[in-house]
């Protein structure tokens, strides 16, 4: 069988189901390359299963998932993932060779960085419009269009969930004032009005970890903040009055 196993947003959010199925495997892969898997991330999750963990990089999931999987036709194998298993593409396609394989598969879920930032913002989830992402800029590679997103969802009253892509090299996301400069390019080249030094920005820093932080404030202010590690922003639109409650409750945190 072959078991995807979420290991969540901290050190300790696997499930006892998933520790269990990992402990049961012959071989476990650990998956880096969607998600932060850091190497003491990796050290802990192999001491709870006791298990050595094979690290597994972009190329191995892009041109060795059949390999892998197949693995799986004799012998338990177990994939952890980082957040919620089945989020991004990459798992999916695990999955989908599995059956193409006739193998079982079995997915145990975990915390995702979607409910955990969400929940954690104090704002209402239902209220949330599509999610977008900041990708990493180059000097031939500078894409915008994660703007239309914004402005959508800030058309119909809705937040809009603002991922930043994974810098592999410092194991952290694009840093917030890099996140919000190109924000305000964007705007600049749609010109719609959505963004602006007044615009209400939730700024969430390593959600799970001990030096979480999560704070509502406007873009003026966000430019200060100081970051290390992973990090995504939520575009606010007009808060309800029990939003502004809750957020204010949950201040300090």
């Amino acid at each position: 069988m072959l078991f995807l196993i979420g290991t969540g947003l901290s050190y300790d959010d696997i499930s006892m189901g998933g520790v269990k199925a990992a402990k049961s495997s012959i071989k476990i892969y650990a998956e880096a390359y969607t998600s932060r898997m850091d190497n003491k991330k990796i050290e802990h999750l192999s001491n709870t299963t006791g298990k050595k963990i094979t690290l597994l990089k972009r190329k191995d999931l892009e041109e060795s998932a059949s390999i892998i999987v197949s693995e799986a036709k004799t012998s338990d194998i177990s994939v952890l993932i980082g957040g919620d298993p089945l989020i991004a593409t990459t798992h999916k396609i695990l999955f989908i060779e599995a059956k193409k394989q006739a193998i079982q598969v079995k997915v145990l879920h975990a915390s995702s960085i979607f409910t955990a930032a969400i929940g954690r913002s104090g704002l209402d989830f239902y209220r949330f419009g599509s999610v977008c992402t900041i990708p990493k800029w180059t000097d031939k590679y500078k894409p915008v269009s994660f703007y239309e997103t914004i402005e959508k969802n800030y058309s119909n009253n809705n937040h809009s969930l603002v991922l930043l892509d994974y810098k592999e090299e410092g194991e952290s996301s694009i840093h917030i004032k890099d996140a919000l400069e190109i924000l305000e390019k964007a705007e600049a080249h749609y010109r719609k009005g959505i963004i602006s030094n007044a615009s209400k920005i939730v700024i969430l820093i390593n959600l799970g970890g001990e030096e979480e932080k999560a704070e509502l404030m406007e873009l003026s202010e966000a430019r200060a903040i100081e970051q290390t590690g992973m990090a995504c922003l939520i575009i606010a639109a007009p808060l309800t009055e029990i939003e502004k409650e809750t957020v204010e409750s949950m201040k300090g945190k």
